[in-house]
């Protein structure tokens, strides 16, 4: 069975934060690290210039992101001189599955119509890990076309109980 780049790379990773007992520093370097190169497209695009040497990447890099000598810095050095920084946003997936299974947190996208409330986001929360058996990391997203209620999507299974679905569904009913 083939593993893609950034399955191998994250694994890589993880296991070396593992080592050294930094999996949170590390998944939380990396996320914002991500989050900054996916705000600039150019920056990546950089970094994989042709003509630029391993050495002239690494030294880019090295400005953006300071010369801290932690996992994180070492390993988009890494990147850097092997070609991979195109990679990150699949290095950081890989990782962050990682992640969750080891610390047992479930990623759970909710959609709603308007902003949840504190409580409700806690109520959600809690409903969701009791169901579940994990802590929940929720990523909320707002659609108005939703009219009402909540679309709740985990792995491959999404709860519709959106006002928009309910109202098809009685118009196909009727």
């Amino acid at each position: 069975m083939t593993q893609t780049v950034g399955k191998v790379y994250a694994e890589a990773l993880f296991e070396l934060a593992q080592e050294m007992h930094q999996e949170e520093k590390v998944w939380r370097e990396l996320g914002q690290i991500t989050d900054l190169v996916e705000q600039e497209k150019g920056f990546a695009r950089l970094l994989d210039v042709p003509t630029m040497s391993a050495e002239e990447r690494v030294g880019v890099l090295q400005k953006v992101i300071g010369t801290e000598d932690g996992i994180t810095e070492n390993f988009l050095c890494l990147l850097c001189e092997r070609r991979r920084f195109g990679h990150l946003s699949e290095i950081r997936s890989a990782f962050n599955k990682l992640y969750y299974d080891a610390f047992g947190i479930a990623e759970v996208a909710v959609t709603s119509a308007v902003p949840l409330t504190a409580s409700q986001r806690e109520a959600l929360v809690k409903e969701l890990e009791e169901k579940l058996g994990r802590r929940i990391r929720l990523q909320e997203q707002v659609d108005a076309s939703l009219i009402g209620g909540l679309v709740v999507q985990y792995g491959d299974t999404r709860m519709d109980n959106s006002l928009r679905t309910r109202l098809a569904q009685f118009r196909r009913q009727a």
